[in-house]
């Protein structure tokens, strides 16, 4: 997980350093990983409802959901009079956060289409790629993060988090080189395709903790 690299070796705990040094930069930031984990937790929801739905599925949905729970209510631990939605204002960089998200959702749906002509195998597949590669950068930026908020002292710890996330990926894992022989090189490729698209956005989040 932690072999997936951005930008230089130090770009994305120097970010979040100075993100956590301002209390309301560090809300927003918060904030906006909570928008993520719900993007999540809605996507999953919106394309892996039917009569096949799984105990990991709703058990994966439930947990994201959840975790953008907790990064709500962080947010308001770190700035009480927080009180927010998803608006971009309250976000950092939110419309960046959306398309990084979207983008790399269709890249993995491109990238299947060409292959698996089964629409329920194609779904499930797009479910599990999609999850698997975004989880993965999650992992590098949530380690990150929970290593300076350990050091500043702060209330705030993301351990159960990353155990469950943890989770996640080993539980996907699986069910992806179960169903595609061709599952390793097609995630590297993923994996290589998705730090381009990640690039792009962190350089709008760095750019953001310089103001």
């Amino acid at each position: 997980m932690g072999s997936v690299t951005v930008l230089s070796n130090d770009s994305i705990p120097k970010v979040l350093s100075d993100i956590v040094a301002n209390e309301t930069n560090h809300a927003l930031w918060l904030n906006t990983l909570s928008l993520l984990e719900h993007l999540g937790s809605r996507k999953i929801l919106l394309t892996q409802s039917s009569e096949e739905t799984s105990e990991m599925i709703l058990k994966h949905a439930t947990e994201e959901a959840r975790h953008a729970l907790f990064f709500k209510k962080a947010a308001r631990t770190i700035k009480p009079s927080f009180q927010l939605g998803y608006q971009n204002s309250a976000l950092v960089r939110g419309t960046a956060a959306r398309i990084y998200f979207a983008k790399l959702d269709t890249l993995v749906r491109r990238s299947l289409r060409k292959v698996f002509t089964d629409e329920k195998q194609f779904t499930y597949l797009a479910y599990l790629y999609t999850t698997t590669v975004i989880e993965k950068r999650a992992m590098v930026v949530y380690e990150a993060y929970d290593e300076i908020l350990d050091k500043t002292g702060s209330p705030i710890r993301l351990t159960n988090l990353i155990l469950e996330e943890e989770g996640h990926l080993s539980e996907m894992s699986a069910e992806m080189f179960r169903l595609d022989p061709g599952a390793k090189e097609r995630l590297a490729a993923l994996e290589a395709e998705e730090a381009k698209i990640f690039v792009r956005f962190w350089l709008q989040i760095r750019e953001f903790s310089l103001n």
